[in-house]
């Protein structure tokens, strides 16, 4: 199946609401405040097919500010409730195999099953999927995509603001990551080994998926996650929502809330296409200031930290040999490795292996002349095992550009 050309205004609103706590009262306020400000009424959702795609990575408590939070999924049901839609479907493809069972677990560790009891909602357990192409794609023609995001006519985009290992930020771009079938992402990360080429494809399938259907962004940056997310960062109160028809306008508001403008490479790809606003000064921000809610000191991901590492200033000499040799990789940590192989099964080029060390225990080792550092097996590890490790020439680089 195929979209249309995708469209976006660098110019359409973000709304702001300022939020430090998951109170369901002022939920139940600010969200249809939000989505007045971005011009989408109750009618809007009048018999059509909404489905909500938050962003349920692994399965981990509302607590740890890995996924999106149970209270504003309740308070966006709530809404809808009285929106007389067709139906309401909760659709995710998590980190991992894309079945019953796992979506059952998901559901029910990250407090969504208890978010849906008692609306006129369902979870979604059809692990079929469909292809979509991309017409202007620049890095990926074509997608195969979960089949309730294929076949709605509204999708909410409910992401969570994070840090990310990877992408440097994980925000409403990111989020449709997961609206490709589980392991098939794995296959991505692999077609797609360098950094630049990834993240244009996701820009690629985020411009595609809001082409092909009515697409509202909502972000829970209430409690966001800080250092090395998208799933074993820190969590950190930002303490607002936002949401917009645009999501890359709305990721740009994301990059000043955590101190990081023009460090996000989908944004930068977005402002390229001319799918964001060209400097923060031009984003179209209602309801809220957000530079006052900026945090300035978010903690970044290791794998962005410039004090540590500059290969943001580094040329890809020699073919990238030498960027390769000193880029951040991934490092298991065999002191606290349970040997469970969730590693291994999320690696998309199968350069981890589990050995039996001397005392009969299973462990985990990555082949690093293999290793696509894609950083999967950090964000599916369920015990945080996994460190970042940098070259220690890095910081004698560092020391003698200061």
């Amino acid at each position: 199946m195929s979209t249309r050309a995708p469209s976006f205004d660098p110019s359409a609103p973000v709304a702001l609401a300022v939020c430090r706590a998951y109170d369901p009262d002022m939920l139940c306020a600010h969200i249809p405040a939000l989505l007045e400000q971005i011009g989408v009424t109750p009618a809007f959702f009048s018999g059509k097919s909404v489905v909500i795609k938050p962003n349920l990575v692994m399965k981990k408590p509302a607590e740890h500010a890995a996924t999106t939070h149970p209270a504003v999924l309740d308070a966006l049901l709530s809404y809808l409730d009285g929106c007389e839609c067709r139906e309401v479907v909760i659709a995710e493809s998590m980190g991992g195999p894309y079945t019953e069972p796992a979506l059952r677990a998901v559901y029910r560790v990250c407090g969504i099953e208890d978010a849906v009891a008692g609306h006129r909602a369902r979870l979604n357990f059809d692990v079929t999927s469909e292809p979509l192409t991309a017409q202007d794609g620049r890095a990926c023609k074509s997608f195969e995509i979960i089949t309730p995001i294929a076949q709605a006519d509204v999708v909410i985009n409910l992401c969570k603001l994070k840090s990310h290992s990877l992408t440097r930020m994980s925000g409403a771009i990111k989020n449709t990551f997961g609206c490709i079938p589980g392991l098939t992402k794995f296959e991505f990360h692999a077609r797609f080994p360098d950094y630049a080429d990834f993240n244009r494809m996701i820009v690629d399938l985020s411009a595609m998926l809001h082409a092909h259907t009515d697409m509202i962004d909502l972000c829970d940056a209430i409690v966001g996650m800080e250092g090395n997310g998208p799933t074993g960062g820190t969590p950190r109160t930002v303490g607002c929502l936002l949401a917009s028809r645009n999501p890359f306008a709305l990721d740009c508001a994301g990059e000043a809330l955590l101190n990081c403008i023009g460090e996000v490479p989908m944004v930068n790809e977005a402002r390229t296409r001319g799918f964001a606003p060209a400097e923060i000064s031009d984003l179209h921000i209602t309801g809220g200031d957000l530079k006052a809610l900026a945090v300035c000191d978010f903690a970044p991901p290791d794998t962005a930290r410039k004090s540590k590492n500059p290969l943001h200033w580094l040329p890809k000499l020699f073919g990238g040999k030498i960027y390769a040799w000193f880029a951040p990789r991934p490092t298991i940590r065999l002191s606290t490795c349970i040997g469970c192989g969730e590693c291994e099964r999320s690696c998309p080029v199968h350069t981890i292996e589990m050995r039996t060390d001397k005392k009969g225990k299973k462990k985990a080792h990555i082949k690093p002349d293999a290793c696509i550092r894609c950083f999967c097996c950090q964000e599916l590890c369920p015990i945080h095992s996994v460190d970042i490790r940098r070259n220690g020439i890095l910081g004698l680089l560092a020391a003698a550009r200061r």
